[in-house]
């Protein structure tokens, strides 16, 4: 009894720091088995991918299922101005898979889908009718239950406005191209037209002075006769 009144104070400061440390135990713990059992089961990531052996460019959707039991998936692909563009169908086709086949992530697994740049791009084009500005692009997954979790796809968006905006530049280097193109040819035109004239005028000329010459030698000849 005497030995804690004596250390009173560094008994409780002891305990304080004591109650801290467990509470962080307490707060980590918490935080695990919440993610561990959290109701958003998946993590969705989309990313833009150059592969390093044949240096083929593609879009990448990467799908893990962080939830403790399988789960089977209804749709996935991209959400782009309320419009779904789904590629559930596409996977299971590049998978040689039945249309009807079940597409289950196991427990802590992941399923990761490769979509072609100009498919995905082409398609928000249509959407945006020939605009280079693009609204909000997403991924998106769907389960069977018809939940379905989002994530931004800001990559893939920036290399898709990146690629829109540098089609439009060969466009209009295109166009330009041509217009000069055409000019050249009428100028070449006009040229050319020009040559035929001054060519058409001196077979005239030349015409004319034959003419004059046959009319002097003839006037010539009737003299001599006389």
């Amino acid at each position: 009894m005497e030995f804690i009144k004596e250390n009173f104070e560094i008994i409780v400061i002891l305990l304080f720091i004591l109650l801290i440390v467990l509470s962080v135990i307490v707060l980590s713990f918490n935080k695990y088995f919440a993610m561990y059992f959290s109701n958003k089961k998946f993590h969705i990531a989309s990313h833009f991918e150059i592969d390093a052996k044949d240096e083929n460019k593609m879009f990448t959707i990467d799908i893990y299922n962080r939830n403790i039991n399988d789960v089977r998936l209804s749709g996935f692909g991209f959400v782009y101005k309320d419009r779904n563009i789904d590629f559930y169908k596409s996977y299971l086709e590049h998978k040689q898979l039945p249309v009807d086949h079940k597409v289950v992530i196991s427990s802590r697994d992941y399923l990761s889908t490769k979509i072609e740049i100009n498919t995905l791009k082409n398609i928000i084009s249509d959407i945006n009718h020939g605009s280079l500005y693009m609204d909000s692009l997403q991924a998106y997954v769907t389960d069977s239950l018809g939940l379905t979790s989002r994530t931004n796809a800001k990559q893939i968006k920036s290399q898709i406005e990146e690629i829109l905006r540098y089609e439009k530049k060969m466009k209009h280097l295109e166009i330009k191209k041509q217009k000069q193109k055409l000019k050249n040819e009428a100028k070449l035109f006009k040229q050319r037209a020009i040559i035929e004239r001054r060519i058409k005028r001196k077979e005239r000329q030349a015409k004319i002075i034959l003419g004059f010459k046959k009319m002097v030698s003839k006037v010539k000849g009737n003299k001599n006769k006389s």
